[in-house]
């Protein structure tokens, strides 16, 4: 596995990476934006640094040579996870290399640091609340089903399963909604556990 010695070397390899992407993609980067790769408040960087972060503020918008490079950097580490197992170990060793340091180039990347299968699947909010909404609409429409199909009488065997008395309606009720939701359950409350 190929190792840096320095951070420039690091920061060589990866802006030499991305900007052959993007000359292969057909979007080559300016001298500017290639410049900017180097960018650090307080670490090493190119000796021109002032001049050229004054002329990207100037002249180019942040957001859009965001995506640009972290699309860029993304498309390297899908395709490196494909065909080139130790151009992947390459890329890793060199973000591993910037780690310590503070660079601009590091969250640009961050997107892509550990490749593609990483990070929470696509849309997996949205089946989050999905899923909470569908409990809590289901236990709605399950009262309205059994007031309209069971009429007075179904507020009675619900007050019979939760009332005072009887706890083990509840039990039972508890424990089927364990089994069928316990699993479930769980895997929700670790999104939210590995958040923090």
């Amino acid at each position: 596995m190929k190792t840096f010695r320095s951070i420039r070397e690091a920061l060589d390899y990866l802006s030499a990476r991305i900007a052959a992407e993007a000359d292969r993609e057909g979007t080559p980067l300016s001298e500017v934006e290639r410049k900017m790769l180097y960018f650090s408040e307080s670490d090493w960087t190119l000796p021109d640094m002032a001049a050229v972060s004054a002329e990207f503020d100037r002249d180019y918008d942040e957001n859009a040579y965001e995506r640009k490079i972290s699309g860029l950097a993304r498309q390297i580490v899908a395709d490196d996870a494909k065909r080139d197992k130790e151009g992947a170990g390459a890329w890793d060793a060199a973000v591993a290399t910037l780690a310590d340091g503070d660079r601009y180039l590091l969250i640009l990347l961050n997107p892509s640091l550990s490749g593609p299968q990483s990070g929470r699947p696509p849309h997996d909010i949205l089946k989050l609340w999905l899923t909470a909404f569908a409990i809590v609409f289901g236990i709605f429409a399950l009262a309205v089903l059994g007031n309209w199909l069971i009429g007075p009488r179904f507020w009675d065997v619900t007050g019979w399963i939760f009332g005072d008395r009887n706890r083990f309606g509840l039990i039972v009720i508890c424990a089927v909604l364990i089994w069928f939701v316990g699993p479930k359950l769980r895997d929700v409350l670790s999104v939210f556990l590995n958040r923090n």
